[in-house]
């Protein structure tokens, strides 16, 4: 039986009434909700006892997909009554907040790669929109769309320009404070790091060169002028930069946002074990400890713990412990020596095959033949990862209810298999590529249409830039799949795909390259979720669930599964998801994130589903909630894409019906 629910008295007599509260405009300013990251907000017009009347308010469609599988993730802002948001080509946008009419369109000249969200710097009556695609930083005029001129080169800041020329994105909205507006970079060669630069001006004020990719998120603490920035894994080995141990990878760093200067770190994971990675962005919380209060970080990852760190020192709040990974089974090679765990986990830890009749896409037997052992490097056989290389905590995080100390998680639990194939001596990925893919893109991977099919006759489209628009797993799929236009190649083996990939994404020069192996050696290949002849996961569900945690005992209070996928209507199963919770004071959990195309809202109370909608797509990005006119607005993307179709161009509101 679920506890009594206590409600304020202006909350409790409305519900009585039968009616709706009017309430001041309230902004969405801040992507997640607050510099925090909380997901939270005050809101409290929607409620348990009215969610289920919630209606369409209105719909935008912003009219066009982005290149490949489009995907819309990004979480819009809302401020004075004007919804900011962006295409899934990277375009900005603004409209009016209650009715959905646009009011001005950017069309940005450099869209390419994922955006999560915008950020806003006001000083009086100057404000300025920032956002990044692609390489650069754009800072529009809020109420016009118009570039603001004296930002950077006439409103765009190259990024590439503080990594030594390389490709870096800042897939994460930045964090502004004071004057400064704080990017964190993602790259694959290298050049990732955090930078600060001035919001009027563009100028750098500081660059804390980190190496590693800072692109996840990150959380401020005003107070302290303390930044928490998680970091990724180290350099891959075969772009030739980084270093296996990097000692900034795979960690959570706490700089001073106004000089960059490094306070703490904590590192989780050793050597960028696969799997593992600090995917979620931190929230700041409080937690009981010794009958007091105490100011602290919590941060979930992808392997399923939840970390807590007090604030001050990045000592851990929680009993925490170093398991050291078996060795590889490939002579010379080396597992990761450590991975820090803690006695909160928000998943199960122990792999469990379902029991559908159709769970199996291969015999029990050899999935008994994977190497099975925890934190276990990639291996000939096949290592078996649980909760799954793309399961526990993704980019969407955590929300947090700052009465309770309680936080709102979705989970994802879904098997993968890490493998390593063995490259021999004199193999080439050039090769590989010529051998599959010139005859139609081009041996300089500058495909043959435009003026050059008098020289080549018809043929495929421009491959350069690919890895900027495409993951390397979609890359990949594309060989096997195909898409569009281009026919499936199953033909192509592993480690010629492998080696295709790796030569789209390196981009070497084609008239200079030489990459041909000198001796043997293995590496490890885009790992697989391991599933059924259904195509669904192959453990045992949930696949995916949202849950409830107190963080002052550690203990999950509720866990309901979450979602399911389209055409499979059975109940209990959860499915895998993407993106984040919104939380409101009024005790509603609202979340899109699954395959099925569902927007829901959850009683906080005890994970009651209380409303679900149906979207044109998925909603793989973090909802935001707003009031103007007197009404509460609830707004969600749906750009799908992410999971499998279908693609989206939308953000639809919902509000209480008249």
């Amino acid at each position: 039986m679920s506890r009594p629910r206590v409600l304020p008295l202006a909350l409790a007599a409305c519900l009585l009434a039968g009616c709706a509260q009017e309430l001041p405009d309230s902004d969405a300013a801040v992507y997640l909700g607050d510099a925090g990251g909380s997901h939270f907000s005050p809101l409290t017009q929607i409620h348990p006892g009215n969610v289920a009347t919630l209606e369409p308010a209105w719909v935008h469609d912003t009219n066009e997909f982005g290149d490949g599988v489009s995907t819309m993730v990004t979480s819009p802002l809302v401020v004075d009554g004007v919804l900011y948001g962006l295409t899934p080509r990277l375009n900005a946008f603004a409209l009016d907040a209650a009715s959905g009419a646009v009011r001005w369109r950017f069309e940005t000249p450099a869209s390419a790669g994922m955006q999560r969200g915008l950020s806003w710097w006001e000083d009086g009556a100057e404000a300025r929109l920032f956002f990044g695609a692609g390489p650069w930083l754009f800072a529009l005029d809020p109420r016009t769309g118009t570039p603001v001129s004296t930002f950077a080169d006439t409103g765009r800041l190259d990024l590439r320009a503080f990594a030594a020329g390389a490709d870096v994105t800042a897939p994460s909205p930045a964090t502004v404070f004071e004057d400064l507006v704080v990017v964190g970079l993602d790259g694959d060669t290298g050049g990732a790091s955090v930078l600060a630069v001035d919001a009027r001006t563009g100028t750098p004020a500081w660059h804390f060169r980190a190496g590693v990719s800072a692109g996840v998120g990150m959380a401020l603490d005003e107070e302290r002028a303390l930044l928490l920035v998680p970091t990724g894994p180290p350099v891959p080995a075969h772009l030739g930069k980084g270093r296996p141990d990097d000692p900034l990878s795979d960690s959570l760093l706490a700089l001073d946002i106004r000089t960059g200067e490094l306070r703490w770190r904590r590192q989780l994971v050793r050597d960028g074990l696969r799997g593992h990675e600090l995917t979620a962005p931190p929230v700041l919380v409080r937690v009981s400890r010794h009958d007091a209060l105490a100011d602290a970080v919590a941060l979930p990852t992808r392997s399923g713990y939840l970390h807590l760190f007090d604030r001050d020192t990045g000592a851990s709040l929680l009993e925490s412990r170093e398991v050291s990974a078996p060795p590889s089974t490939i002579p010379g090679e080396r597992g990761a020596p450590a991975h820090t765990t803690s006695t909160v986990s928000l998943t199960r830890q122990e792999f469990a095959m379902d029991e559908r009749d159709a769970a199996t896409g291969a015999p029990e037997s050899d999935i008994a033949a994977l190497v099975r052992e925890p934190f276990a490097p990639p291996s000939i056989a096949g290592t078996l990862l649980f909760p799954g290389a793309g399961a526990g905590v993704g980019w969407g995080g955590a929300a947090y209810e700052p009465a309770s100390r309680k936080l709102f998680v979705n989970v994802q639990e879904t098997a993968s298999v890490l493998r390593l194939i063995e490259v021999p001596k004199g193999f080439s990925a050039q090769d590989a590529y010529l051998a599959h893919c010139a005859r139609c893109h081009g041996v300089d991977r500058k495909g043959l249409f435009m003026d050059r099919q008098d020289r080549y006759g018809a043929g495929g489209p421009s491959l350069v830039g690919i890895g900027a628009r495409f993951t390397e797993r979609e890359i990949e799929a594309t060989i096997v799949r195909g898409r569009g236009a281009m026919q499936a190649m199953p033909e192509v083996g592993e480690l010629d795909r492998a080696g295709i990939v790796e030569y789209l994404v390196a981009e070497p020069d084609y008239l200079t390259y030489d990459g041909r192996t000198t001796e043997s050696a293995h590496v490890a290949v885009e790992p697989v979720t391991l599933r059924g002849a259904d195509r669904l996961p192959a453990n045992a569900p949930p696949w995916g669930s949202l849950l409830a945690l107190d963080l002052d005992t550690g203990h999950v209070g509720w866990r309901v599964p979450l979602g399911g996928y389209p055409g499979h209507p059975e109940p209990e199963t959860g499915a895998e998801n993407a993106g984040g919770p919104l939380l409101t004071a009024s005790g509603l959990v609202f979340i899109g994130a699954t395959p099925d195309s569902r927007f829901r809202a959850y009683d906080a109370a005890d994970g009651t589903l209380l409303w679900e909608a149906e979207l044109d797509a998925p909603g793989y990005a973090t909802p935001v909630t707003y009031a103007v006119g007197g009404r509460q607005y609830v707004v969600i993307a749906a750009g799908g894409g992410l999971l499998g179709p279908p693609s989206g161009s939308t953000y639809v509101a919902f509000r209480l019906p008249d």
